[in-house]
């Protein structure tokens, strides 16, 4: 029996709402049935707290006022498409393996185009004029994350929202309705157990279309290699390559031990301002080893798949190795004043810079035991990479 909240508005309501907050008379037809699934799992399995049916509503009214503004733009302007992505480095593996820390050190070098977080958050132009200025947008953005940290506080010691900080992809492809970064903010078992049987094509032509149209905008140089990251996109890289055919890929690594109760304790904070649901360790902990067994099984069977494999002690204690693997994967000329620019962030940013982020397996019903069971796969594979 569900005990929360109801979101206020129906499915066909907060369609409604988005062409009128937009003004734009397009009918998603291709947002109808995720949204329907999200819908009723958010309203029937994750306890949602009273401020939390409101605060998911605003969240799906952006999502859906974004991708409206959007399909309303390339409609206008056919020549969006035409906007090439060449070669982007993709940043990928476990949440809290040092995916964060590598794409942050590598945004300073001036060599990457990368989004802030207000452009993930607001990607879509709210006019429609190119000429139109982002402070509107901007300030919208910095609205959310001025709330989020109050009203999760411990949250910004392992992952902080800041308005034009570097954001990882998620909050952006969230955007397509079709995306696993969702259980991060509510317990939806049945929105993931149908996100299971979609394909995954869909997640990365969002993210190639939105690269485009923030090109367009003139928020980005064409001239410049994208610098993209997500912890979400292992297991998906047949997708992701089908879309991104000449993507360089680095995959940072951590044991499981710390990665899989780190990001249960992340996801926990995540939650504080949405529900009440706790959060089911040993569910998160299998998906991650059934995703992690995809990931290796792509590569088993694409030996030709090119990926730079990071150790998260590498990245915490030897960052200019770090840089130079990176920049000769992705076939970059190292500039000394670039290098110069990445050690001062590495510098200026220790590790627990913002206090320590504590956790622990038992606190979510985990012991070593269960995760190296079902991480064993994983396990095997980073002992055959790293000697241990």
């Amino acid at each position: 029996m569900n005990e929360g909240y109801p979101i206020p508005l129906s499915v066909d309501g907060l369609m409604a709402k988005a062409r009128e907050i937009t003004g734009v008379d397009i009918v998603d037809h291709d947002v109808a049935e995720p949204l329907t699934v999200m819908h009723r799992s958010l309203c029937g399995e994750s306890r949602l707290h009273e401020s939390g049916a409101v605060a998911q509503q605003n969240k799906l009214l952006r999502l859906l006022c974004n991708r409206l503004r959007m399909q309303r733009d390339f409609q206008r302007h056919p020549e969006i498409a035409e906007q090439k992505i060449e070669a982007p480095l993709i940043i990928f593996g476990m949440a809290r393996s040092g995916t964060t820390k590598t794409q942050k050190i590598l945004t300073t070098a001036g060599d990457f185009n990368w989004m802030p977080f207000w452009q993930t958050y607001n990607p879509a132009l709210w006019t429609g004029d190119r000429a139109e200025s982002p402070e509107a947008r901007i300030r919208d953005a910095d609205a959310y994350c001025r709330w989020f940290d109050e009203s999760t506080p411990q949250t910004k010691l392992g992952h902080s929202f800041e308005t034009y900080e570097p954001e990882e992809d998620t909050t952006l492809t969230e955007q397509c309705f079709r995306a696993p970064s969702f259980i991060g903010y509510a317990e939806i078992p049945s929105y993931l157990q149908w996100l299971a049987t979609q394909s995954p094509l869909p997640l990365f032509e969002f993210l190639r279309d939105t690269l485009k149209y923030l090109q367009w905008q003139g928020l980005a140089s064409p001239a410049k290699k994208w610098l993209l990251k997500a912890p979400t996109y292992y297991g998906m890289e047949p997708a992701l390559l089908q879309v991104f055919p000449d993507a360089q890929l680095v995959m940072t690594h951590r044991s499981p031990l710390q990665t899989v109760p780190s990001s249960c304790k992340l996801v926990a904070c995540f939650r504080v301002p949405f529900c009440d649901a706790p959060v089911d360790g040993a569910a998160l902990t299998a998906g991650f080893g059934m995703m992690m067994d995809l990931h290796i099984a792509n590569r088993k069977a694409h030996p030709e798949m090119r990926i730079l494999d990071l150790s998260f002690e590498e990245i915490a204690e030897s960052i200019d190795s770090v840089v130079e693997k990176i920049y000769a994967h992705a076939r970059l000329p190292l500039r000394q004043e670039a290098q110069q620019r990445m050690r001062q962030w590495a510098l200026e940013n220790p590790m627990h810079k913002k206090g320590a982020f504590k956790y622990s397996l038992e606190e979510f019903g985990l012991n070593a035991e269960l995760v190296t069971r079902a991480m064993g796969g994983y396990l095997a594979f980073t002992r055959q990479l790293f000697g241990k």
